[in-house]
């Protein structure tokens, strides 16, 4: 089973997770939706969001703009980021479904 939160903005992936103003949440088994839920964010600061987030416990998030430092704290706490993705949410799910959305996992800041 695989869980998916998604950003949106009406039936669209937002352009910006900070700006958000509601989540799909996705659960995905056998390659069919089981489960499909809108969480709206009532939050006042992009830490509230990321927090909500990080609750849900999805397996993944897919998202268009997302700064380094959410994508650093979403894989801090396990959860894959697909990102720069934009388009309708039901065609952005079929193609995850079908395989052709590939998992980018960030990689951990280095200081050198």
């Amino acid at each position: 089973m695989t869980t998916l939160v998604i950003p949106n903005f009406d039936n669209r992936v937002s352009p910006r997770l900070d700006y958000a103003e509601s989540l799909q949440l996705v659960t995905i088994e056998k390659k069919k939706i089981v489960k499909r839920e809108t969480i709206k964010l009532l939050v006042h600061s992009n830490l509230e969001r990321l927090n909500i987030i990080t609750r849900l416990e999805p397996n993944i998030l897919i998202c268009d703009g997302i700064s380094d430092l959410s994508k650093q704290k979403f894989l801090e706490n396990n959860i894959e980021v697909i990102c720069w993705v934009h388009g309708e949410i039901d065609t952005i799910i079929k193609n995850f479904i079908a395989g052709n959305l590939k998992v980018h996992k960030a990689e951990k800041h280095k200081n050198n």
